[in-house]
């Protein structure tokens, strides 16, 4: 990678209101490719390294002031979606592989959803009963019946 175009994807960087990887996708090229031309610009323009890493710093700050959401995915899946969910699993005495497979979702998906903010506590304990039994591999389990 020559020297001038190094420079000129920093400039680019620091010179609009953009992420990394906004800048990034702009240039055509990955997040971590630009990462590491960043990181090479100290070799070449000790002023505008200070300057890429003034802007990185702004924008750590700027994504706490916006709650951390910055690069964070959010739930596909509403509050709704997740008890609905929960119900079924608890009367058909689904196990999480079960479930996967019923409602073709990722094992590892269901588990996040059964474990989000979004899971209604009195449901949470009943799918603990019905996922002790399934472990115990038993259909009867405190009280719960299949």
């Amino acid at each position: 990678m020559d020297k001038d175009r190094l420079i000129e994807e920093a400039k680019i960087y620091v010179e609009n209101d953009k992420t990394i990887e906004e800048t990034a996708k702009d240039l055509g090229i990955s997040k971590r490719t630009l990462q590491l031309h960043l990181k090479k610009i100290k070799e070449f323009d000790k002023e505008l390294d200070k300057l890429v890493i003034s802007k990185k710093k702004k924008n750590i700050i700027m994504g706490n002031i916006k709650g951390g959401k910055i690069g964070k995915a959010t739930p596909s899946y509403t509050k709704e979606e997740v008890n609905s969910i929960a119900r079924e699993i608890i009367s058909k005495h689904f196990t999480y592989e079960e479930a996967s497979i019923h409602f073709g979702i990722p094992k590892s998906t269901i588990f996040e959803m059964m474990h989000s903010k979004y899971m209604d506590p009195s449901l949470s304990i009943k799918l603990e009963m019905v996922s002790l039994s399934n472990r115990k591999g038993t259909t009867e389990n405190k009280g719960i019946k299949r």
